[in-house]
């Protein structure tokens, strides 16, 4: 049995965890409102101006219409791809299913440096210039494993006698899919492509490696911030953050939708 002060510990280091990981984030939303171009304490007033300078910047708002140009497929291509191993590790006999879980998770497993450096000298092999179509085909991979475990997490839940009545029907592999299996998965669906769309927008070492002079939005900000800190960068981060967390969790409010 769990006593008190176990209790009592387990949630401070909960607590602790959770301080560590979100503290620089409100630090950076504190000094995205500061007067001062100068980010250090005390802070000398408030202002939003560096919020209207993010949105003006169009150096930024080019970087994030690229960003765009890239989450969008990424997401499509992740989210199908995702679906399409979901569907053969949990509705299809397979031999060799534990091979095809560990290929598809490998991505996650590997560091994304090595990955990355792979797909340069890959790249290079093959006479392939960098592109935006570069990096949405190294995204994809990354983000395979988490649009492939979304999907299937939802498909485990999916009583299969509505397929096999479907089947005794006399509906066809295709036809009950269709009918049957697709609608059902669907808010899995959504759930992934909101996820992968997340992940990718904020990618950074992918797509460093393999992004060309068209630079989308998370290489122009870390850029900035090794060579020019800026409020307006602390702006534009926090509104990153937030605008991440809400589509994350609409993903999640769409996948735990598709449980019930």
């Amino acid at each position: 049995m769990i006593s008190r002060r176990q209790t009592i510990l387990a949630y401070s280091w909960i607590w602790l965890v959770y301080i560590l990981m979100y503290l620089p984030i409100a630090v950076i939303a504190i000094f995205s409102f500061n007067s001062s171009q100068i980010i250090a304490f005390p802070l000398q007033g408030f202002t939003t101006d560096w919020y209207a300078q993010a949105l003006t910047d169009g150096r930024l708002l080019g970087g994030l219409k690229l960003t765009f140009y890239v989450a969008i497929p990424t997401a499509l291509f992740s989210t199908i791809l995702g679906a399409m191993a979901a569907l053969a590790l949990t509705r299809y006999p397979m031999r060799f299913r534990f091979l095809l879980l560990i290929f598809v998770l490998m991505p996650f497993l590997i560091p994304k440096v090595i990955l990355a450096v792979a797909q340069l000298i890959l790249l290079a092999d093959l006479g392939i210039g960098r592109s935006l179509w570069t990096i949405i085909a190294g995204q994809t991979i990354v983000i395979l494993p988490f649009t492939t475990l979304v999907n299937a997490s939802v498909l485990m839940r999916i009583d299969k006698r509505l397929e096999e009545a479907a089947f005794d029907l006399g509906a066809s592999h295709f036809s009950a899919f269709k009918r049957v299996t697709l609608p059902l998965m669907k808010n899995g669906l959504m759930a992934s492509w909101f996820i992968a769309f997340v992940l990718s927008s904020a990618e950074y070492v992918l797509t460093s490696f393999l992004s060309g002079r068209e630079q989308p939005l998370s290489i122009l900000v870390a850029s900035d911030f090794r060579f020019n800190v800026s409020p307006a960068l602390d702006a534009i981060a926090l509104m990153l953050v937030i605008a991440n967390i809400a589509l994350i969790g609409l993903g999640e409010f769409i996948r735990r939708r598709s449980q019930k």
